[in-house]
């Protein structure tokens, strides 16, 4: 019985122990999305969080769609420990995005995805 006892202790310890080193690796992070040219919140634009596999070549899987808030951000939890990659797009084909390497995200940062309007780009073939 004793043993039993000592048994389900140590596995209720195990499981408390892994459960905690998942949350461990989880940061928030807010992506903002402005307008490059008048630094305005871009309202109600959709933000896709893509995050990287391994492979050759490298493919990325989709995490998520958010839309924008009242002030141009959508926060969220996401793994440290990836690579993610950020993209929004909105009304008349405007869109932009960010990119950022294993262990580059930090807790609590702020992403500013500066979006350009389709009539402002410049294309360069090269």
């Amino acid at each position: 019985m004793a043993n039993k006892i000592i048994i389900y202790i140590f596995f209720c310890f195990l499981l408390i122990g892994c459960s905690s080193s998942e949350n461990n690796d989880q940061i928030k992070v807010t992506i903002k999305v402005i307008d490059s040219e008048t630094r305005q919140p871009r309202v109600n634009d959709t933000v896709t969080i893509r995050q990287a596999k391994w492979g050759i070549p490298r493919r990325y899987v989709e995490v998520g769609q958010y839309v924008t808030d009242s002030l141009g951000s959508v926060t969220l939890r996401i793994n440290k420990v990836n690579r993610y990659s950020f993209e929004t797009d909105g009304p008349n084909f405007a869109f932009g995005s960010d990119e950022y390497g294993e262990g580059e995200l930090k807790n609590n940062q702020q992403i500013v995805i500066k979006v350009v309007p389709p009539d402002k780009k410049q294309f360069r073939i090269e």
